[in-house]
């Protein structure tokens, strides 16, 4: 991972301080999403061997409640509201944030004292980006926005935490 710190001088010692816990979040999220993936699967299979293959049952119903509750639980104490409350709606592999200990570019974006925004440029099939946007609310730097988009296209598209 290579982090290009492109905040204005009076803010670059807060990279650490609002990267590393956003790192340590992701790799919790991809954690959790491998393992609810993992257990799908094995659902899937045993839903195959009966035939069943095509119905959404009470297990399955049971491993997104379970899911969406954890998700919910671990991004609450760092998003805003609107973002942890939203969450828990995919799960795949591999994991949406699979790249953050590969081969990724993050730029930290810090220009003013209340909001900071961290992007990551990284290849998923796709050259791809995400762009995570903190605002300081009460002394506590929250992810309040998440978008993703295209290398190559200078739009982003909301986006979700998961």
């Amino acid at each position: 991972m290579e982090i290009i710190n492109e905040a204005n001088e009076k803010f670059k010692e807060k990279q650490a301080e609002i990267c590393e816990p956003l790192f340590d979040l992701l790799r919790q999220i991809n954690a959790l999403e491998k393992e609810v993936y993992e257990r799908n699967e094995e659902l899937n299979e045993k839903k195959k061997q009966q035939g069943r293959e095509h119905e959404f049952t009470a297990e399955d119903k049971a491993l997104w409640a379970e899911y969406k509750e954890r998700l919910t639980e671990l991004v609450k104490p760092h998003c805003a509201e609107n973002l942890s409350k939203n969450c828990g709606g995919s799960f795949g592999s591999p994991q949406k944030y699979g790249y953050i200990d590969g081969e990724c570019r993050v730029n930290f974006i810090m220009k003013s004292a209340k909001k900071a925004v961290v992007e990551t440029h990284f290849k998923h099939g796709v050259n791809k980006k995400h762009k995570f946007v903190f605002k300081d609310v009460d002394g506590k730097w929250l992810l309040s926005e998440v978008y993703y988009g295209f290398e190559g296209e200078t739009g982003w598209y909301s986006d979700g935490i998961r």
